[in-house]
């Protein structure tokens, strides 16, 4: 098991995977009890942060979209998402993910995937459960004050 503080950055040289390490991140034994479930169902662990992201592809109404989004929790084969947008399941998507590792780094990811699960939430927006297939990390951020 890795130290605490060792895990590493996604490689951005692998253009085809985003191995974001979580299972590193996860102290052994530790409780992966998330809320009001007893246990998590999840092969893979997810990485519960509100990560901003731009989503688009065609709509419910087969009308081409794009908005802004709000990643809730991503692992290594899939993420969560709200957008103002409704999409279908079964719908190919593309977003751009922004990692932020604090205000002003971390790495921005290209996403690609099928939307498995679609929900209206009670604020309105839409929430997405999307399978990533493709995912590349080509470029970190770095903003300068």
């Amino acid at each position: 098991m890795a130290q605490a503080g060792s895990a590493k950055m996604p490689n951005s040289e692998n253009k085809g995977t985003l191995d974001l390490h979580i299972d590193e991140l996860i102290a052994e034994g530790e409780s992966t009890d998330f809320g009001s479930r007893t246990q998590e169902r999840r092969q893979k662990a997810r990485i519960r942060e509100p990560f901003p992201a731009r989503i688009w592809g065609v709509d419910s109404g087969d009308l081409p979209f794009n908005a802004d989004a709000v990643v809730d929790n991503i692992s290594s084969t899939g993420l969560y998402l709200k957008t103002p947008i409704a999409v279908g399941n079964g719908r190919e998507v593309k977003l751009i993910v922004h990692l932020l590792s604090g205000p002003a780094s971390g790495v921005t990811a290209s996403v690609q995937g099928r939307v498995l699960r679609s929900e209206v939430q009670a604020d309105g927006k839409c929430g997405l459960a999307i399978h990533n297939y493709q995912t590349s990390v080509p470029y970190k951020i770095s903003r300068h004050a």
